[in-house]
């Protein structure tokens, strides 16, 4: 019997590659360090477009594609350009365009979804093979296997081992140690706000319909805010997952300068730190633009980094028993709505390969050096999309103004 794919990270990209395994007979465990599903808030809107949808078509039995779709948010149009103080920055089609990557960036079907749903759509029929609470410590590498060591004391051994395990990846700080990224000196703070009476009666209905955008081309020390409605025509008919009450959307996105604590500590706050921080940040703002951050979950609120792989991603020695995928090897911006549908691109290419070269029992470096190859590649175009998104819409400052890091 052929010893198993052992995926280090239940994320969008872990529980992708997992459905895929699964597809096509592949022996697999999932491993995730959260104890339950829902630990940690993990954003909420994301687009998946040509290249995901692609994956995930791949990746997904019919059944599987169904729910996804079903559990999918209404896709809406654009909405205002506004000024922090509720008065007109442009119209979305003239000068500066929408929030976003360049128009005329995607094709085919765009799919809106909640990434909650989504990611509990696409666990389903892997309970047997997901285990939670189980946190990588380091692993060891053998000429005819791979030995996971976990926290808890417990050991895998599997034929390959997959980093899915996000920007802080511990498979990837052994695999490929001082990895070289880019801090973009922005912070983002996301949160939802429930579509409430009270919530209705504060806002402006036109601000209630599309993608808007809150920007100031005349102040840079202001926030730039992105909101958007988000529901789902399919509520009545999908009971598990369970879908969310409608909702706005939204991210404040700043630079470091303006947040009052050092990165260090803003990877600790609470929810009701990050919601407090998003008020104090736009306090002068007009009540109406404001309304969407007064309102809000003060539960639902989360501060991150905006940090990115560099644009070319140096190649490292492949493996034949170790790779990595999405954010723990080409982070980006989440500009350019690129880095989930990256994530699912990956999953299904790795699959892809190992079908190709006639199954688990054939990996080799080979193998693994090709998938990698077309990684890189990818994550390059993703990443340039990603800063072009951000640099237009959102005060990205161009890569020779940020500062390096190693993650």
């Amino acid at each position: 019997m052929s010893l198993p794919v052992l995926i280090v990270g239940a994320g969008l990209g872990g529980v992708c590659l997992a459905q895929a395994m699964r597809k096509n007979n592949i022996p697999f465990k999932l491993f995730e360090q959260d104890k339950r599903h829902s630990l940690r808030t993990q954003g909420y809107r994301l687009r998946i477009t040509e290249h995901g949808v692609k994956a995930l078509e791949d990746s997904l039995t019919p059944e599987i594609f169904a729910l996804f779709e079903k559990t999918c948010a209404a896709t809406t149009g654009l909405g205002v350009r506004i000024k922090p103080d509720g008065t007109s920055a442009t119209t979305l089609g003239g000068p500066g365009g929408p929030p976003g990557p360049p128009s005329g960036s995607f094709s085919g079907d765009i799919y809106t979804i909640d990434r909650s749903a989504f990611r509990e759509a696409l666990l389903t029929g892997l309970d047997e093979h997901v285990q939670f609470g189980k946190s990588l410590l380091h692993y060891e590498e053998f000429d005819d296997r791979i030995v996971a060591h976990f926290a808890d004391g417990t050991t895998a051994q599997g034929a390959l081992l997959v980093g899915a395990d996000g920007v802080r990846s511990k498979v990837r700080k052994q695999h490929i140690p001082n990895f070289p990224a880019i801090d973009t000196g922005m912070r983002i703070v996301f949160g939802k706000t429930p579509i409430t009476p009270e919530y209705l009666a504060a806002s402006p209905e036109n601000h209630r319909t599309g993608m808007s955008l809150v920007t100031d081309p005349d102040d840079k020390d202001q926030p730039t805010l992105m909101f958007e409605s988000i529901h789902f025509p399919y509520a009545n008919d999908v009971t598990d997952p369970p879908l969310p009450n409608p909702y706005m959307y939204w991210v404040l996105v700043v630079h470091q300068s303006k947040i009052p604590f050092s990165d260090e500590r803003s990877w600790h706050i609470t929810p009701q730190e990050a919601a407090c921080l998003t008020r104090q940040l736009t306090t002068s703002w007009d009540p109406s633009v404001r309304s969407v951050i007064d309102y809000q979950d003060a539960s639902q609120s989360s501060i991150r980094s905006l940090l990115s792989a560099p644009f070319e991603i140096a190649a490292w020695e492949p493996s034949g028993r170790v790779t990595l995928l999405g954010d723990s090897v080409h982070v980006m911006p989440p500009t350019g709505a690129m880095g989930a549908n990256t994530a699912l691109r990956d999953a299904a290419d790795l699959v892809h390969q190992i079908v190709e070269a006639g199954g688990i029992e054939k990996l080799d470096r080979q193998v693994i050096g090709d998938y990698e190859v077309g990684l890189r590649a990818f994550a390059k175009m993703a990443i340039d999309m990603s800063w072009q998104g951000g640099m237009k819409s959102f005060g990205l400052r161009p890569v020779d103004q940020c500062e390096p890091i190693l993650l």
